[in-house]
């Protein structure tokens, strides 16, 4: 709003707004007046996530995302991913960690050595698949399939 033509800041109608965008997204802050500096970084990587959401991005990019936090932010940051994800926003999250790709995949891509080494919807593999695609086990075995007499 603007009062004698000046711009004024309604702070009372923004702390609304991102609690209710907190809420929706089901990320606990202790408080909205905090400074970031002093929260955990999973509440720093959830009003992150938070932002991109409200600002109407449409796909999200997430390299090694729980690399430094802790079991319980690991979960929540998991379920806010979910969320987002059924919100219809794509995300993309670089990991090596197994348990976490299943737990939120739809599709796992292996990328080997700069080459995609396998693609595939997470419900038709399993982690000891996508481990052998990764070490390169995968196509070496069909190698040999394809060459039963050896080289």
């Amino acid at each position: 709003k603007k009062y004698f033509g000046i711009p004024v800041i309604q702070e009372s109608e923004m702390e609304q707004a991102v609690a209710k965008a907190m809420a929706n997204a089901g990320t606990n802050i202790p408080s909205l007046r905090v400074n970031v500096e002093h929260l955990s970084g999973g509440q720093r990587q959830a009003i992150e996530l938070n932002r991109f959401v409200h600002w109407g991005g449409k796909l999200v990019l997430l390299d090694e995302p729980f690399a430094a936090l802790g079991v319980e932010q690991t979960r929540r940051g998991l379920a806010m991913i979910k969320n987002i994800a059924a919100q219809g926003i794509g995300v993309v999250i670089i990991t090596h960690i197994m348990a976490q790709a299943f737990q939120v995949a739809d599709r796992i891509v292996v990328i080997r050595q700069g080459k995609v080494a396998g693609d595939v919807a997470r419900d038709k593999t399993s982690p000891d698949e996508i481990v052998r695609m990764i070490t390169g086990e995968a196509f070496q075995g069909k190698a040999q399939e394809a060459r039963p007499n050896g080289p």
